[in-house]
């Protein structure tokens, strides 16, 4: 015979436990960022240790800081510390800054297909720079002037940075963010910023 439960118990049914461990992604997730370390590190070093110039990374590392006779050593280190482990580093950076964008992005609007090209970043930080190469040096040349080299990408990263204040401003009323209404205002500014930016490239001269 089986004992009923008491009034002051509350059971939970087994098959709502099952679902929930079931959905439950936490080992996924963590095995997913394990791996995608592992395949970082190794481009890493193929990225080090690949090129017209093959590179023993070992016997490399184990002259570091200092300065061989052999001239084939020191080409190498040239090559390894000049060349290569910037190239490799800044590539680690930027790949990191992208997918931490994108992932802010889609807990932003809380969808996982919310991407820059599709709601109009790309599109913005596109025209803003090509509006500083078209006519950055005659409506603002103070601008071009402070920043010099890096006039071009200051004026792309406020171009992006604008228009996504622009489109949360669109598809959110109430503190609710609509799907439907992102990714529309999404194709409308993207295609209001290609068609601007095919005319500046159209007026511009060389």
């Amino acid at each position: 015979m089986t004992e009923a439960p008491s009034p002051g118990i509350k059971t939970r049914p087994l098959t709502r436990v099952a679902k929930r461990s079931s959905g439950d992604r936490t080992s996924l997730g963590r095995a997913t960022v394990i791996g995608s370390t592992l395949v970082m590190l190794a481009a890493f070093a193929l990225a080090l240790k690949v090129g017209p110039i093959p590179i023993d990374l070992l016997s490399a590392l184990s002259r570091f800081g200092s300065t061989p006779d052999d001239p084939a050593a020191i080409r190498e280190q040239i090559v390894l510390y000049d060349i290569r482990l910037p190239r490799a580093v800044l590539a680690v950076l930027v790949g990191g800054g992208l997918a931490l964008s994108g992932a802010l992005m889609q807990g932003l609007f809380r969808n996982p297909l919310a991407e820059p090209g599709i709601v109009g970043v790309s599109s913005g930080a596109a025209f803003a720079a090509i509006f500083v190469i078209v006519l950055g040096g005659s409506l603002a040349p103070g601008y071009v002037a402070a920043f010099g080299g890096f006039a071009i990408p200051v004026a792309a990263f406020f171009g992006s940075l604008i228009t996504l204040f622009v489109l949360y401003g669109i598809s959110t009323r109430s503190g609710q963010t609509s799907v439907a209404t992102m990714l529309l205002a999404g194709i409308a500014i993207t295609a209001l910023a290609n068609a601007a930016t095919g005319i500046f490239v159209f007026i511009s001269t060389d």
